[in-house]
C-alpha cells in the first residue's frame, strides 16, 4: 500500500509544497511510472538515471531511444500546466461530492471553460481502474431510468445491512442480450443473484449464477441496494452537475460516481488522488472527439462503465 507522506500528501498544505511547479509533477509521474528505474520502451533496458534531454525528455543510455514520461498517457501533447493537472486531480478525488467544469475552470483560474470541461472528463476516464475484480458475494441487479432516454444497469453487493462495491452499465434496453452481457461483464460466476423483471431467469441459467435460497422471499427480494443506489445516483446528478449529462455523456458521470461510490469510506483522501494520478498514466491519450460526443470504445457488454 502507499504510504500517506511520503508517497502522497494528506493535506492541500502538503500538496502545495510537493508539487509547486511542472519540474516536480513530471518527477512524480517518473516515480510512478518507473518506481525501479527508467525502462526504455525500445530496447527494454533498465536505466537508474537515464539521460535527460530538452523539453524533458529522457534518453535512453543504451540505444538513446528518447521518450517522455507523459508519452502513451492521458496526459500526452497536453498544453495545459502539469500544475494545473494535477491540481484538478486533487480538487476532484478529494471533494465529497465532485467539482463540476465551472468550478474548475474557477478555482483554477483557466481561461476556457472548454479547458477545464476537458480535464475533467479526461479524468473521469482514469476512474476506470485497469484489472479491476468483478462483483461477488450475494448481487442485486436491477435498472434505473436516467433523463429521458437513458436507460442504465446498475449490480450492487449486498453486504448485511449496507451496499457494497457498485458496477453500472448504460443499455440500451431492460431485459434479453443486454442483461446476460452486463452481467458477465459486472458479476463473478459462482455469485448469488437477487434479480427483478425481465431477463433474470435467463442471465441465472446462462452465466453460471447461483439463486437466493428458497423460503419467503423465493418469488424474488426487493432489491433494496439497487434503489438505494439509483437514488443516490440521480441526487448527484442533479445537484453537483444540474442535470447536465446527456446521453452522449453519460458514461463519463457514471465512471465519476461509481469511483466516488466505491471508495466512500476512504479515510485518506489524498489516496484517491494517488490513484487517480496512477491510473491517468496507464490511460490511453484521449482525442477529443472521443470526450466531446464519442461513447467509450473497449468497454464489454453494453455501453457502460464500471472502477
Amino acid at each position: 500500500m502507499p504510504e500517506p507522506g511520503r508517497d502522497y500528501p494528506r493535506t492541500w498544505s502538503e500538496f502545495q509544497r510537493r508539487f509547486p511547479d511542472d519540474d516536480a509533477c513530471a518527477r512524480y509521474l517518473e516515480r510512478l511510472s518507473w518506481p525501479d528505474g527508467f525502462v526504455c520502451a525500445a530496447c527494454g533496458a533498465v536505466a537508474r538515471q537515464p539521460w535527460r534531454g530538452s523539453r524533458r525528455r529522457l534518453v535512453c543510455p543504451s540505444c538513446q531511444h528518447q521518450a517522455t514520461v507523459t508519452s502513451g498517457t492521458l496526459f500526452q501533447g497536453t498544453r495545459t500546466p502539469l500544475t494545473s493537472w494535477f491540481t484538478a486531480a486533487w480538487m476532484i478525488a478529494t471533494a465529497e461530492q465532485g467539482v463540476s467544469a465551472s468550478d474548475l475552470q474557477r478555482r483554477l483560474g483557466l481561461a476556457s471553460y472548454e479547458t477545464a470541461w476537458m480535464l475533467l472528463h479526461r479524468y473521469r476516464r482514469a476512474m476506470v481502474r485497469s484489472g479491476r475484480p468483478r462483483l461477488s458475494g450475494v448481487v442485486e441487479v436491477g435498472y434505473t431510468p436516467v433523463g429521458r432516454r437513458s436507460i442504465v444497469a446498475l449490480a450492487v453487493e449486498a453486504r448485511g445491512d449496507e451496499p457494497g462495491r457498485v458496477r453500472m452499465q448504460r443499455v440500451d434496453a431492460a431485459g434479453g442480450e443486454g442483461l446476460a452481457a452486463f452481467v458477465a461483464w459486472a458479476v463473478e460466476p459462482g455469485t448469488v443473484l437477487r434479480t427483478a423483471g425481465a431477463g433474470g431467469s435467463e442471465v441465472l441459467a446462462q452465466g453460471g449464477y447461483l439463486a437466493p435460497p428458497a423460503g419467503p422471499d423465493a418469488a424474488g427480494p426487493p432489491l433494496a441496494f439497487v434503489e438505494l443506489v439509483a437514488r443516490l445516483l440521480g441526487r448527484w446528478l442533479q445537484g453537483t452537475h444540474q442535470g447536465a449529462a446527456s446521453p452522449a455523456q453519460l458514461d463519463w458521470y457514471l465512471d465519476e460516481f461509481t469511483f466516488r461510490f466505491n471508495r466512500r469510506w476512504a479515510t485518506h483522501r489524498g489516496l484517491l488522488f494517488y490513484r487517480l494520478i496512477e491510473e491517468a498514466l496507464v490511460t490511453p491519450p484521449l482525442p477529443y472527439a472521443a470526450v466531446a460526443g464519442v461513447p467509450p470504445e473497449g468497454r464489454t457488454g453494453a455501453k457502460g462503465t464500471a472502477t
